[in-house]
């Protein structure tokens, strides 16, 4: 199991520039483009509050939200990318394996992105969940227990591939191992709060592991 911006995808420039280009609409304060990157990896919602709140504006709320999903939809795969050998480290993998990706990214926006990547064309994942694709989205572990549920999964021999303490959590909670990701959006003092079970320095160091 996958997660996807800091992980498969980096999607980080594509976030900035709908931030970016909502603020504008309504006319709000456009705050330094380093800064608005550093908001990203916690989902939209937080995203969004984390940027209104740091100008003092949370009462556009509604507002930005409306406007920067339809921006963001239709600019989702303008700049963002998938990391070095995630493709070809896919394709091995599912002679193998099952894979699915467990996403906050709302799930049509998941959906478009790999499409438009061309990893969901290649029939690469059993399942692609969102953050809405459920009441309860990372950390809380109730994505990855449907799946461990619906296709009858075996939690100790399965791996969950993440950035984030939520990936982190939410894994630990549903009883998988957890690889973390260095080249994702957190960086090594993300190890105060965490112990994977792998570091990935590079995506393909996966198949270098046995389940």
């Amino acid at each position: 199991m996958f997660d996807l911006d800091g992980t498969l995808v980096d999607s980080k420039k594509d976030l900035e520039k709908a931030v970016v280009s909502t603020a504008l609409k309504l006319k709000l304060e456009i705050l330094d483009k380093e800064y608005i990157l550093s908001l990203v990896g916690n989902g939209i919602y937080r995203l969004i509050n984390d940027y209104l709140v740091s100008i003092n504006a949370t009462d556009y709320y509604e507002q930005f939200l409306k406007i920067f999903l339809s921006y963001y939809y239709e600019h989702i795969c303008d700049n963002s990318y998938l990391y070095n050998n995630v493709k070809p480290t896919l394709q091995l993998l599912t002679k193998q394996y099952k894979l699915f990706v467990v996403s906050n990214k709302l799930e049509k926006f998941s959906k478009k992105l790999l499409n438009e990547l061309e990893i969901e064309k290649e029939n690469f994942f059993e399942e692609i969940i969102g953050g809405d694709s459920f009441e309860n989205k990372k950390p809380d572990p109730q994505p990855i227990l449907n799946l461990i549920k619906k296709y009858k999964i075996n939690p100790h021999s399965s791996l969950f591939v993440g950035d984030s303490e939520n990936d982190y959590f939410a894994a630990r909670a549903s009883n998988l191992k957890m690889g973390w990701v260095s080249f994702g959006y957190k960086n090594e003092s993300i190890l105060k709060k965490i112990t994977p079970d792998f570091i990935f320095d590079k995506f393909e160091y996966i198949l270098n592991i046995t389940l």
